[in-house]
């Protein structure tokens, strides 16, 4: 069926279906992310200035609190959709 010959009842439908699907995703997504950090990690995301440096604090369900490794003070509550634990380089 086409998307043009759907009825409003037939395409909310179908937007609920897409929007749990993509609910559930970002779940998974957040699950595997979180199975890799740990307290003490040294991790990465991009904050609204650029590229941010830290160390994982707390791991939430939902968020993780990093500390700015460049200052010391400053704390972000970031997605852990959103952060990428540094590798070592050698």
């Amino acid at each position: 069926m086409r998307i043009d010959d759907m009825s409003v009842d037939q395409l909310m439908e179908l937007n609920r279906y897409i929007c749990q699907r993509i609910h559930e995703l970002r779940e998974q997504e957040n699950l595997q992310v979180l199975s890799q950090l740990r307290v003490g990690l040294k991790v990465t995301f991009e904050g609204r200035e650029g590229p941010v440096l830290g160390v994982v604090t707390k791991i939430n369900r939902k968020s993780v609190i990093v500390l700015d490794e460049e200052d010391g003070t400053k704390q972000y509550k970031v997605s852990p959709g959103l952060v990428r634990p540094l590798r070592d380089v050698k």
